[in-house]
């Protein structure tokens, strides 16, 4: 046999859940595996918008800091209900490669800061990501 199994580059995959808030600091969510994963996707699917004018940022950090890694000040306000919008390129234009997957360390945080109150927002961060090999 030419090929085997690698169980090294294991992945998962979670479904955050995002509700607005009156402040800036929206939440945070620690890695679930505890060792070093490469995120392959990350979407984010609008059930409500924000009814306050709100930029949604959220990437990878220690706790408490603003990231944009996955999505860099996106307005949440105007988005349509049901909608669901791409946190970053998953292939080049030759579709052969990813493009800018973000590293997700066994002991940093997703972290989800607003421009200004994000009331309304009720929305889920779809991630899919791959354990690093050692």
């Amino acid at each position: 046999m030419t090929v085997a199994r690698n169980y090294e580059g294991q992945g998962g995959g979670l479904t955050i859940d995002i509700t607005g808030q009156v402040g800036t600091a929206i939440g945070e969510v620690l890695n679930p595996e505890g060792v070093d994963v490469t995120i392959t996707q990350a979407w984010l699917e609008i059930i409500t918008a924000s009814t306050a004018g709100c930029n949604l940022s959220c990437g990878i950090e220690a706790t408490g800091v603003t990231a944009t890694d996955l999505w860099n000040a996106g307005a949440v306000d105007g988005l349509t209900a049901g909608s669901l919008s791409n946190c970053f390129a998953p292939q080049d234009t030759a579709e052969t490669e990813l493009t800018d997957p973000v590293d997700w360390g066994a002991a940093q945080y997703i972290t989800f800061t607003g421009s200004a109150s994000s009331v309304g927002l009720s929305a889920r961060l779809h991630v899919t990501y791959t354990r690093q090999s050692a």
